[in-house]
């Protein structure tokens, strides 16, 4: 099993201070053997993963994730102009290979919600 931890620091987005979220995605590996692994994080509409505010979601791969070991991914939250005072979703996707990324043999899904207040 594949076991999904994340952190935002601070806790909550503040519309006025412009400053990012970090965000910090953890993968833990609890299998007997190696795992071949993809991650899809994906922001709602409203926020971004660059100043710029055009990429809303990013992939990651993973060739190989040893047994017992941790792997960690840091992002930054960036608001666009548009954003609005509410609970932004976050979707998170684990999908498990077997032996070719072609091949899914187990899929994830861990949902989030990040507040964001004025």
């Amino acid at each position: 099993m594949i076991k999904v931890n994340t952190a935002f620091n601070p806790y909550r987005m503040m519309l006025s201070r412009k400053l990012p979220v970090n965000f910090t995605l953890e993968l833990h590996n609890t299998y007997d053997e190696a795992a071949k692994l993809t991650v899809n994080v994906k922001l709602s509409n409203q926020l971004s993963l660059e100043k710029g505010g055009f990429k809303n979601e990013v992939t990651e791969r993973i060739e190989e994730l040893a047994p017992g070991a941790k792997q960690k991914f840091y992002y930054d939250i960036y608001q666009k102009a548009g954003t609005r005072v509410a609970e932004q979703p976050i979707a998170i996707t684990v999908l498990e290979h077997y032996r070719d990324f072609s091949y899914v043999s187990k899929e994830s899904k861990k949902y989030l919600g990040l507040k964001v207040e004025e």
